[in-house]
């Protein structure tokens, strides 16, 4: 037997919106009652928003020659703590905070083992995969704007050139 179709709604637009944007509470320590809100489910909005802090922050570290991003390890480790800024509680007080916050905070969990316990016991693997798969996306389609912008400025240099030669001949 077939299911009945039915029409998309707004309702329905809702209510997933809301499946997403649910949050769930995260025991660090059961027995010292301490946890965190996380969102279970990454949505693609969070996500976006996590790509340009990303974007930011790396930015930001190179105008002030901040050396936070020697390799790619150092950027991997930022990433997958800004995993756990956008999606837990963390993210509203560090919202504002600049990068030198960002990487106390990152290294504070390492030497306690949360940050650990937030990538393998709090997210799932498969959200974790979801969010670094958008992450590469973005990045490939952002390498490919800028060769596309860096073709393009050599095709006006190469025109600007052929006009300035033809202006100077008829001198």
């Amino acid at each position: 037997m077939t299911k009945r179709e039915t029409k998309l709604t707004l309702a329905d637009i809702q209510k997933s919106a809301d499946a997403i944007n649910k949050k769930q509470k995260f025991y660090i320590d059961k027995e010292q009652g301490k946890f965190i809100y996380y969102y279970p489910k990454f949505s693609k909005r969070k996500i976006t928003i996590l790509i340009n802090d990303l974007a930011n922050s790396l930015e930001y570290a190179q105008q002030h020659k901040l050396e936070y991003f020697e390799n790619d390890y150092e950027l991997n480790n930022y990433i997958f703590f800004l995993i756990i800024k956008h999606f837990t509680d963390l993210q509203s007080e560090l919202k504002d905070k600049p990068i030198e916050t960002h990487f106390a905070t990152m290294n504070y969990l390492v030497d306690i083992g949360w940050y650990d316990i937030f990538l393998t016991k709090m997210f799932t693997m498969q959200e974790i995969s979801n969010a670094l798969e958008e992450i590469n996306k973005r990045l490939h389609l952002s390498i490919k704007f800028l060769e596309m912008e860096k073709e393009y400025f050599n095709i006006l240099q190469a025109t600007a050139a052929k006009d300035t030669e033809g202006t100077s001949d008829d001198f």
